[in-house]
């Protein structure tokens, strides 16, 4: 099963619209200038044609990254992002395979810079843990990349790169960009699983200044993110009170059940799977 199609299975149980055909080009993404424009995401496996799935339904509201992506049908791996190499299909377990003769067992998959993009390949991984300060990728154990993050400090995180769901509890899929990135103007984004900042929606004065609450994962997890400007219906990245439907690349509001926070001529649909007691998502 591609991943496109694992990810809506995993996506909220909503039954709200029967959705328009997706975008009917190979799956690709732009990410916003806040992650750093020009890192593109496309289809690992090249069968996205319109979005992941065949069944010309929305089933979920759509789980955003932190900044989420313009242009998107299908966000469920961003395996495209990290290199290929060592990083791509079954190869990602190639470095510790002791008959491998050329990448002995002591080695594992790191995601490097170079001009031209993320090159994934088999190094001796250093020692650093998850969430240490580091200066490269080198330093960090296996499975983890150095990214700097917002406050500027540099810190070892775990890849993500084939499923955005495989983050531990209390973290999510995000971008970092590359610590040991000085080749290129802006630096490379990579996929890294961070903790997520516990709040809640629709209500702002749970996160910093200047960041807004919303959904992260589809297990209903909330984080502090950097707010776009997509109101509903509009593409991601999204304003507050909005969450990014990933299948569809636009902007849901978010709203109190019950409530009569929609826009005019919607209704607030609560009590979806994943969602906060509570919060639910407009429609018409």
């Amino acid at each position: 099963m591609a991943s496109s199609q694992r990810f809506s299975h995993l996506l909220f149980g909503f039954s709200l619209l029967a959705m328009s055909s997706f975008v009917n080009e190979a799956c690709s993404v732009q990410f916003s200038d806040a992650l750093g424009t020009g890192v593109r995401f496309e289809d690992p496996d090249n069968t996205s044609t319109g979005g992941g799935t065949t069944s010309g339904e929305e089933t979920s509201s759509g789980i955003p990254l932190p900044s989420p992506p313009k242009n998107s049908v299908d966000s469920s791996s961003f395996m495209n992002m990290c290199g290929g190499g060592c990083m791509s299909g079954d190869n990602s377990i190639s470095c510790a395979l002791p008959g491998n003769p050329e990448n002995p067992p002591n080695t594992s998959c790191q995601i490097v810079p170079t001009e031209t993009g993320a090159v994934a390949e088999c190094a001796t991984p250093g020692t650093f843990k998850e969430g240490e300060p580091c200066e490269k990728t080198a330093n960090c154990g296996p499975s983890l990349g150095c990214v700097r993050m917002e406050s500027g400090v540099a810190v070892c995180r775990p890849y993500c790169c084939g499923d955005i769901e495989a983050c531990s509890p209390g973290s999510y899929c995000s971008l970092g960009a590359m610590a040991e990135d000085t080749i290129n103007d802006t630096p490379i984004q990579i996929p890294v699983c961070v903790p997520a900042t516990p709040c809640t929606p629709l209500d702002d004065t749970t996160c910093p200044e200047e960041r807004t609450c919303t959904l992260v994962r589809t297990d209903g997890t909330t984080s502090c993110i950097e707010p776009g400007g997509g109101k509903e219906g509009d593409a991601c990245p999204c304003a507050a009170g909005h969450v990014c439907s990933l299948s569809t690349n636009t902007c849901r509001a978010l709203c109190h059940a019950g409530g009569n926070d929609c826009p005019s001529g919607m209704l607030c649909q609560g009590g979806s799977a994943g969602f906060p007691d509570g919060i639910g998502v407009c429609v018409k």
